[in-house]
């Protein structure tokens, strides 16, 4: 139990973040434990100094800093996610789009308030590239949109559509700590026929890492378009030819992939700071250094 609270905790610090019990609870790497159990474990750890208390937050000895930082950004973070929610309503308009969610450090209100806002969408399978094209435009009218090549202040609170599945891609691929953290704790806006309840069962292999994590799954779901509405999903011909343009065009235009692009069949993958082999390095360097664990 030690080495899994010391492993959750050296995870979280390296994005300076504190975790209240019930966080460390939640996101216990690798081992299924009760409440009752992880706070004795913290408290043994506790008085080994291995590990600090403050203000209702855990961090590791001489992080004690955290606190406050965990603050400042927690109120920078209500501010952005009130901005996100209120933007990406517009998104509603397009059919195919089945969820729309906040990832990175927003989605643990973990914001800084140089950060971008990081959007994932699911859409409709064979309906990627014509909801991606639409979606731009319309975040584009808010003037809220990150645009290609811009960096430092000019992101700031800014909407980027960081990654884009189909409903039939929803499985990630790459299968590590990293990736467990971005499945679960993606914050969804708002979602269509239950998609969630779907994204979670096709990466439950992310509960082998985090198998504490229990979710909130009561997101009001979009209602259906009627059945005697034209549903342009259902189209014979219409649809498939603006997908296919669609797709031709935003490759055009786009070039080779660059950077850390990705370009999927049904998935793509858009990180201007792509950081998770980095992160999983330094995490795995911590755990040996701090803690003497096995990977």
């Amino acid at each position: 139990m030690d080495k899994a609270i010391l492993k959750t905790l050296i995870y979280a610090d390296i994005f300076d973040y504190p975790l209240t019990i019930f966080e460390i609870h939640k996101w216990l790497i690798g081992k299924k434990a009760t409440l009752r159990e992880v706070e004795k474990a913290l408290n043994k750890l506790c008085i080994k100094y291995y590990v600090l208390s403050i203000k209702g937050y855990y961090c590791l000895s001489k992080r004690e800093n955290l606190v406050n930082k965990r603050k400042r950004r927690e109120k920078q973070s209500t501010a952005y996610l009130r901005k996100a929610k209120l933007l990406v309503q517009i998104l509603k308009v397009i059919p195919w789009i089945k969820l729309v969610g906040i990832s990175g450090g927003l989605a643990m209100d973990n914001a800084d308030k140089k950060d971008d806002i990081d959007l994932i969408l699911v859409t409709s399978k064979n309906r990627l590239w014509v909801s991606r094209i639409l979606a731009l435009g319309l975040l584009a009218l808010t003037g809220q949109r990150r645009k290609a090549g811009e960096t430092g202040r000019k992101i700031a609170g800014k909407l980027c559509l960081n990654i884009l599945l189909e409903e039939d891609k929803l499985d990630q691929h790459s299968k590590d700590i990293y990736l467990a953290h971005e499945v679960l704790q993606m914050k969804v806006l708002w979602q269509r026929d239950g998609i969630y309840s779907r994204y979670l069962s096709d990466n439950d292999w992310a509960f082998k890492f985090l198998p504490n994590w229990v979710g909130i799954l009561s997101i009001p779901p979009i209602p259906p378009i009627p059945p005697n509405s034209p549903d342009p999903s259902n189209s014979p011909n219409l649809p498939d030819y603006l997908e296919i343009l669609a797709k031709w065009l935003q490759l055009k235009i786009m070039g080779k992939p660059r950077g850390m692009e990705r370009i999927e069949d049904g998935a793509l993958y858009f990180h201007p700071n792509d950081c998770r082999l980095e992160i999983l390095k330094i995490y795995r360097e911590k755990v040996q250094k701090l803690a003497g664990l096995d990977k």
